[in-house]
């Protein structure tokens, strides 16, 4: 199996490995003596490793980057959250009349993979594997705004950030100031920017360390969605995700006001 090694792939993994361990970040010259890498070799590893996100450079030193962050949450959360989700998307259909799903980040927006669908759906919401774009769903502006606020540029640059209709918003600066109120108010709205006809609202899960893992959103057509006030549904959504996410990673807490309930 040796022969069917690539050498710079493993010299990657090692690197990667190096720096996801350090708390301060690595500097190039600590790479090369630590890993034994001639100069040239390990900085265009670690160049090719900060263009994919894997690592970011900050001054002199390389630090784990958003995408390797990402991954490692996905991995956590791709097994017990859509499980522990279930229930609660369903109730929070029933109550609002809404259709709900969660989300997961992905490296090219919001992942959906759990979806029920409202009891008064005029038309079936997306479908579980549906990646749904960062800067026109509500999922997706939850994961910029935690995850990718000062990288709004390079993703822009990528293609990233489409325009579904009229109301998407593609550019980098007007971009950063909804999701600077996304932060202030906690939650996220698609208004009529992936669909003509259609409002969407999500709000961030939160794993054990307050890190943002998943979002947990509503949709329907306006007219369904005027049933509702607006006020409600926010309130109803907000708890919805707490509920998920002590439910999957705070079980006992969980459990515990349940029973005071």
């Amino acid at each position: 199996m040796v022969s069917y090694v690539i050498p710079n792939l493993a010299n990657a993994c090692r690197i990667i490995s190096l720096v996801s361990e350090s708390e301060q970040g690595l500097s190039l010259t600590e790479l090369e003596q630590g890993l034994a890498l001639p100069r040239t070799t390990a900085f265009r590893i670690l160049q090719t490793l900060c263009q994919e996100r894997v690592l970011i450079k900050q001054g002199k030193r390389y630090q784990v980057g958003a995408q390797l962050f990402k991954l490692g949450l996905n991995v956590l959360s791709s097994q017990r959250l859509p499980q522990q989700a279930q229930p609660y998307l369903q109730q929070l259909a029933l109550k609002m009349g809404l259709s709900c799903h969660l989300a997961l980040p992905h490296a090219e927006g919001a992942l959906l993979v759990e979806v029920v669908d409202s009891p008064n759906a005029l038309r079936p919401a997306a479908r579980p594997g549906t990646v749904a774009a960062f800067n026109c769903s509500a999922a997706g502006k939850i994961f910029l705004a935690h995850h990718y606020i000062d990288q709004l540029s390079e993703l822009a640059d990528s293609c990233l950030f489409k325009n579904l209709t009229c109301r998407s918003q593609t550019e980098p600066v007007q971009l950063y100031s909804e999701l600077q109120r996304i932060l202030a108010r906690g939650y996220a709205a698609d208004e009529m920017e992936y669909h003509n006809d259609v409002r969407c609202l999500a709000a961030p899960v939160r794993n054990a360390q307050g890190q943002v893992v998943a979002a947990v959103g509503v949709t329907g057509p306006l007219a369904v969605f005027g049933k509702q006030p607006i006020t409600a549904i926010i309130a109803a959504l907000k708890q919805t995700a707490i509920d998920i996410a002590l439910s999957t990673y705070r079980p006992q807490l969980h459990a515990s006001k349940a029973s005071n309930h």
